[in-house]
This record gives structure tokens, C-alpha cells and sequence, in this order.
């Protein structure tokens, strides 16, 4: 399967999760195909895709990626059994300037919520054979949503439900009959919270020099890559990227040109890149790449478009002096068949064909056949 390709994009530091479902739902609606498209947004369950239809997937698709981790609208889910209260809500919600889905039972609230995380929960409590305070405690208590803000909508004198909702996780809750006012309030102080978790989200995520994922966020991508490449049997790969002879740079010309090398690296590698594809700085001069949908063939060919457009870059210090830079890269591949590549092993396997490709004189790429237990060089 060959690698798609993809238009020259800035470096920018993207939240991983998101983008790898972003990624399938783009390939599923490109091709047509509104069962697979339904099954990935909505969890699985092929009678929610077939209700919600093509529009609602690509409403979903648009909120994916306008209001990511790191976008600046806040997106709210709301989860209401009445159609005139959802209504009512949603209307009012968005009018105050929120990205707004919505379902009418916790269940199908939790199956859109775990592939597409919203910022804001705002639930009632009876909303289906799932009741309200339980989705709040599911939501809780997986890594992947625990960071959602849950609002609970109670009735007035149930003071004993406002026990249970903060109880069951909920991070506020607000009586009915809803005084709009109130809630727009309560969701502006969540957007407080939910923008300044956000913040440190990015923080921790984000190499500082380069904007790029540090390593702690690229090893979460590439677990989750090499999981759904042995689940689903998707071919996946990974580049690995080291910089001939970056120590020269830095003691010839100075830390401050080896930041600009580095820099600079980051937005060649980018260009050569896929919305899905996941570049992360390990450390020094050393980055990693996950390449979805690519057998060892098909990355390679992106190594090497790497490779060509690192060596392309014009560097120069504050004094016009001209710095070349060139990269020595090793490339593998997830067996899928076998399933037992972790990412452990696929970045050991990487690395020891990049090592291959110095030794081999630097400034090309190496496949690393995994199998016939043998290196193969494909560029000169």
C-alpha cells in the first residue's frame, strides 16, 4: 500500500489521539463508505451510524478538527432524553458561541465521547437505561476522558442527587428549570478550567525548541498505533531520524544555529507529511516518525523524501556562512500478522538500521527487514 500524499504543511505540535481518528474517518468518508465512517465515529455501533447519517459524520468530522486539544472554541456535549429540552439547550449554547453535539441517552453520549472527547459534558441524570451520574463516572474514570468538565442537570429538591453527581465525578451541576443565564455563566468559568488544562496539556506534550511531540507524547502515539495496526491488521511503520554530525555544528558555530538546524528540521520533516502521521523529537538531534497506512516499501519512500528535503535546506549563521545538513535514517515496519512488535521494539529496530546507515556513510536510509533478520539499503 502506498503512502498518500500530502501538501506542504507547517511543523505544529498535534494531540495524537485525535489526529489518528481524524486520519480513518478522513480515509472512510473519501471513500464513500457510510457504515465504515459510522462504526469509527460513533464507536462501533453500526444502528447509531445508520440514524445519524452522512451529515451528522461529517459534523463530527469538521468538530474533530476545528475544536482539537488545541483549538480555541470550546466544544459541549449535551445528553438530554427530551427532545424539546435538548433543543432548548443546544439553541442556547451555541448561540453563546460553543461547538455543540448532542444525543438523547448516556449511551450513545459515552460512544461519541470516547472517540471524539468534547471539552464540556452537560448531562441530566435520567437519560436512558445509563443513567447521567453513571456516564459521568465512566467518563472519569478512563484516561482518555477523564480531563472532560461534567456539568449534571438535577431537579429542583433533589439536593440528594447533588451528593451523587459530585460523588459520581461531576464537576459541577446546575437545577432545572435551567436559568440560561446561570449556565452560561457555570460554562464560562468550565472554559476557564478547561482552557488552562489545555495549556498544560500542551506543555507537557510539546518539545519547546522544535513544537513538535516530545518523547513522552510520541511513545502514547505510537502504542496506540501499534495496537489498531494488529487489531485491524493496518500496516504501519516507523522512520527513525538522526542528524550527521550535529555535535560539529553546534561546537563550529554555536548552540544557537544548532537550535535554527534543529528547527528547521522539524519543518522539512513536517513537510513531507500526513495529518495522520505523527512526528516526535526523542531527544538531541534524534526524531521519530509513525507513518499510518504504509508497509516498509511505502515509508521508505517517504524516508527518502525526507532525507532529500533535509539535505535541500539552506541554513546559513548570522554571518552568511552556509552550514550543511544531511540525516542518516532507519526504517521499519509493524508485523501485523504476528503481533508482537511493542513500541519498544519497532524504535529499536528503527535504530538499529540507522545505525546501519551511518556506518554506511551516512546520509541515506535503511530498511530494517525484520524478518530476514538482514538490513537493506536503499539509498546511496
Amino acid at each position: 500500500m502506498s503512502v498518500l500524499s500530502g501538501g506542504e504543511r507547517p511543523a505544529e505540535c498535534r494531540c495524537p489521539l485525535r489526529e489518528l481518528r481524524r486520519c480513518y474517518l478522513l480515509r472512510a468518508l473519501r471513500t464513500a463508505c457510510l457504515e465504515k465512517a459510522g462504526l469509527i465515529l460513533f464507536g462501533g455501533r453500526a444502528s447509531l451510524a445508520r440514524e445519524f447519517g452522512v451529515v451528522s459524520i461529517m459534523t463530527g468530522l469538521s468538530e474533530i478538527g476545528e475544536h482539537s486539544s488545541y483549538g480555541s472554541k470550546i466544544s459541549v456535549m449535551i445528553c438530554e432524553s427530551s427532545q424539546v429540552q435538548l433543543r432548548i439547550l443546544s439553541t442556547a449554547i451555541e448561540e453563546a458561541g460553543y461547538s455543540v453535539q448532542t444525543a438523547t441517552n448516556a449511551k450513545d453520549a459515552l460512544s461519541i465521547l470516547h472517540l471524539m472527547p468534547a471539552d464540556i459534558f452537560l448531562t441530566g441524570i435520567e437519560v436512558g437505561e445509563v443513567n447521567g451520574l453513571e456516564a459521568c463516572w465512566s467518563l472519569k474514570s478512563n484516561p482518555d476522558t477523564e480531563s472532560i468538565y461534567t456539568i449534571v442537570i438535577t431537579a429542583s429538591g433533589q439536593e440528594r442527587r447533588l451528593e451523587e453527581s459530585l460523588d459520581a465525578g461531576a464537576d459541577d451541576f446546575i437545577r432545572k428549570p435551567v436559568n440560561m443565564t446561570e449556565l452560561r455563566a457555570r460554562l464560562r468559568a468550565a472554559s476557564r478550567l478547561v482552557r488552562m488544562q489545555k495549556q498544560f496539556r500542551r506543555l507537557a506534550e510539546t518539545d519547546a525548541l522544535t513544537g513538535t511531540a516530545n518523547r513522552r507524547a510520541f511513545m502514547q502515539f505510537l502504542e496506540l498505533a501499534t495496537d489498531r495496526s494488529r487489531r485491524h491488521q493496518i500496516p504501519a511503520s516507523v522512520i527513525m531520524l538522526d542528524l550527521d554530525h550535529f555535535k560539529q555544528v553546534n561546537d563550529t558555530h554555536g548552540h544557537a544555529v544548532g537550535d535554527r538546524v534543529l528547527i528547521d528540521t522539524v519543518a522539512a520533516i513536517q513537510k513531507c507529511l500526513r495529518d495522520c502521521d505523527m512526528l516526535g523529537r526523542l531527544g538531541g538531534e534524534e526524531f521519530a516518525v509513525v507513518v499510518h497506512d504504509a508497509d516498509l516499501d511505502a515509508a521508505a519512500e517517504t524516508a527518502e523524501r525526507i532525507r532529500a528535503r533535509v539535505e535541500a535546506m539552506l541554513v546559513k549563521t548570522d554571518d552568511g556562512v552556509p552550514v550543511p545538513v544531511t540525516a542518516s535514517l532507519g526504517v521499519t515496519a509493524v508485523r501485523c500478522a504476528e503481533g508482537l512488535d511493542t513500541p519498544e521494539s519497532l524504535l529499536q529496530d528503527s535504530d538499529e538500521a540507522l545505525y546501519a546507515a551511518k556506518a554506511n556513510g551516512r546520509n541515506r536510509v535503511v530498511l530494517s527487514e525484520v524478518v530476514a533478520g538482514s538490513n537493506r539499503n536503499i539509498v546511496g
